[in-house]
């Protein structure tokens, strides 16, 4: 494909880069960590519903959204993460309408994490999936000359788990956060991929399931966004950008446009 000019961009070609969130847009934690807090939660005796807690989960990953674009989450003193991590819990119980006090958070945190394999370096193994949408959505995209690329929060280099779930190859582009220094929304975040690509931001479109970290940064760098939806938990009409369910949905959205 061409070089797109700095301007103004083709009526016949409006969008020249789509760039994807990672997590809960073309992966997720195999089962979810909703099934895996409520079983958490079933060990400690406390009855919770799975969807009440996906729900709730939106809550939760706003406050997460918020505090580590304030200060992020990984460049903070162990015992700072650990405290925040215990109101993370506290708050997606409480959006769930469970018992969230101290005590009770901490509790079901221990049990949520001891799910996890921990191996021998003491990293934790984090059992991800790969949306059987991804990889025809990106060969819809790239056949028709657009360029793909990642635009991921991550305390570590995602590369290695693109790679693993077989669509790094289909990307120009993988940044992670944590490699380039600032969080989605701060604006360089997205500029980390726009710039090296060649792409105004016009010209290019962000999708992913977060709305204050991915549609809030993309509009803020004068990108164009689309709410991922696939768990059905946003408010119809509470964003003012089109909501897809899938990303096939999204390839249809972007050719057509």
């Amino acid at each position: 494909m061409p070089d797109p000019p700095g301007g103004a961009v083709p009526a016949a070609r409006p969008i020249w880069l789509v760039t994807f969130d990672l997590y809960d847009t073309l992966i997720e934690l195999d089962p979810p960590r909703w099934v895996r807090l409520a079983a958490a939660c079933a060990r400690h005796g406390l009855p919770a519903d799975p969807d009440a807690l996906r729900a709730a989960d939106v809550v939760a990953e706003d406050y997460y959204t918020e505090e580590n674009g304030r200060h992020p989450i990984r460049d903070r003193p162990a015992a700072e993460r650990e405290a925040f991590r215990l109101r993370h819990t506290a708050r997606w119980l409480a959006a769930a309408n469970l018992p969230h006090d101290p005590d009770t958070a901490g509790a079901i945190r221990r049990s949520y994490l001891s799910e996890f394999e921990v191996k021998a370096d003491g990293d934790r193994h984090y059992p991800y999936r790969v949306f059987d949408d991804v990889l025809p959505a990106l060969a819809r995209l790239r056949a028709a000359g657009l360029q793909t690329a990642v635009i991921s929060n991550a305390d570590a280099d995602v590369t290695a788990l693109c790679t693993e779930h077989a669509f790094a190859a289909e990307m120009d582009l993988i940044v992670t956060s944590a490699l380039v220094g600032w969080e989605k929304p701060d604006p360089r975040t997205f500029r980390a991929a726009l710039d090296p690509l060649g792409v105004a931001p016009a010209a290019a479109l962000h999708v992913g399931d977060q709305p204050r970290s991915d549609i809030v940064g993309a509009r803020g760098v004068g990108m164009r966004a689309a709410l991922l939806d696939r768990y059905h938990r946003h408010r119809p009409g509470a964003h003012a950008v089109p909501y897809v369910a899938g990303l096939l949905e999204l390839a249809d959205l972007v050719l057509s446009t």
